[in-house]
């Protein structure tokens, strides 16, 4: 649980610096559903995993005011904390970036269907282009944490 603890002032700056300043044609990507993702792996317990997702979710509503529904994030975050917690830790040794990736991409499709409701819709295509860009901006950027905090390691042998 201190490992968990001990990032999540980071996550939030950089949350805070990826919102507001590095954003790539008004798409932002989602720093704290990436410490969800990756800090509930080690976790063995899914209750636990659950519920630190709907914290940091409704931290992110609240505090960081992610633009949408209150309440949303702390579902979102809460599925992906569930299932990265459920899949076995033998799994995410073996193949650990298709493993986060493919909940970065569970994250997101998530997201994007409160976040752009009214694209899926109305605009399938429009909602499917911002859907591919938040999740490959995301997964950019998580390459870029991953190897420059070295958490694949940090992580992996927490």
């Amino acid at each position: 649980m201190s490992f968990y603890i001990k990032y999540f002032p980071i996550a939030v700056v950089l949350q805070l610096i990826f919102s507001e300043l590095l954003t790539f044609n008004g798409y932002q990507a989602n720093i704290m559903l990436l410490y969800v993702i990756l800090f509930s792996m080690p976790l063995g317990n899914t209750s636990q995993s659950t519920l630190n997702g709907f914290l940091v979710g409704l931290f992110t509503d609240f505090v960081l005011f992610s633009g949408i529904y209150v309440g949303a994030s702390s579902l979102v975050f809460s599925i992906c904390g569930f299932w990265a917690s459920k899949i076995s830790f033998n799994f995410a040794f073996r193949n650990f970036d298709i493993y986060w990736i493919s909940f970065v991409h569970l994250g997101v499709l998530i997201y994007s269907l409160f976040r752009y409701d009214f694209f899926f819709f109305n605009d399938f295509f429009l909602f499917l282009s911002n859907w591919f860009f938040v999740t490959y901006f995301t997964c950019f950027v998580g390459f870029i944490l991953i190897s420059l905090f070295s958490l694949k390691d940090k992580i992996l042998n927490a």
